[in-house]
């Protein structure tokens, strides 16, 4: 049976998750993508767009869309930098950040949902596990 396969458990998490923060966050104005790159730049802002869509999986071509978008919504800006004029870094406006404080509040109401059945300690053990088998994954890619 699907359901007791781990990659089948999984997406249907994330897209269960996914579709309620998109659902909440969309009532701040925000598209799809967007909360996930607030979130990103309020943990470490002025990143550049390609480190943005590493940490957010997101591609190129997306991410340079997502971001012209959240320019126009006075959401984050960009700062070219002095040494490498092709070079550019984005940081959240005082709109942006407070939306991305907001974002913040969505996800963890999402997070705590996903998690009211378990234990504190059952809860940190699942994101422990889940820590790990994403290590396995990413120490895969590295190989291939």
């Amino acid at each position: 049976m699907l359901d007791s396969e781990l990659h089948y458990v999984l997406m249907r998490c994330f897209n269960n998750s996914n579709k309620l923060i998109v659902q909440r966050t969309a009532q701040l104005g925000l598209y799809p993508g967007q909360p996930k790159i607030l979130e990103c730049l309020l943990e470490e802002d002025g990143q550049t767009p390609k480190n943005i869509g590493m940490r957010c999986v997101l591609d190129k071509s997306t991410i340079t869309i997502l971001l012209n978008k959240m320019e126009q919504q006075q959401l984050v800006f960009r700062q070219i930098q002095s040494a490498d004029k092709r070079s550019v870094k984005i940081y959240l406006t005082d709109l942006g950040r407070k939306k991305a404080v907001e974002v913040k509040k969505i996800c963890q109401q999402v997070d705590d949902l996903a998690v009211s059945g378990l234990s504190l300690t059952q809860q940190r053990e699942l994101t422990q596990l889940l820590q790990e088998v994403l290590s396995t994954f990413e120490e895969a890619s590295l190989h291939e």
